[in-house]
C-alpha cells in the first residue's frame, strides 16, 4: 500500500515541477502527513524496531518533505506559475 502512495507522490512532485506550481494542492495535509510520517518513524523505532516498517516511512518521510517543500517554494507562484507554464508552452511551439 506505501508503494502505490510513493509512486502517487512521486508522480505528484513532477507534476508540480513541470508545472511550476503545487495548484489546489492543501499545504495543511501535506505538512500533516509529512509530521505524521515522521512520528511513524519514531513509533516504528520503539515499538517495533522493525527495519522494514521503519524504512517505508522514512521513504514516505522523504517523499512528503518534497511536495512539502514544494509547497513551500511555490507559495506565492499562483497565477504566475501558470503564465510562465503557457509562456514556455507556446515558445516551445514557437521554435518547432
Amino acid at each position: 500500500m506505501k508503494v502505490i502512495y510513493t509512486v502517487n507522490a512521486l508522480i505528484q512532485a513532477v507534476a508540480n515541477y513541470r508545472q511550476g506550481s503545487t495548484g489546489q494542492l492543501s499545504a495543511v495535509t501535506v505538512f500533516l502527513l509529512t509530521g505524521g510520517a515522521a512520528a511513524r518513524i519514531f513509533t516504528s523505532i520503539q515499538e517495533t524496531g522493525d527495519s522494514m516498517m521503519i524504512l517505508t516511512y522514512v521513504v514516505s518521510t522523504f517523499v512528503n518533505c518534497i511536495i512539502a517543500l514544494q509547497v513551500i517554494y511555490y507559495w506565492n507562484s499562483g497565477k504566475s506559475g501558470k503564465a510562465s507554464g503557457k509562456k514556455k508552452a507556446a515558445k516551445a511551439k514557437k521554435n518547432q
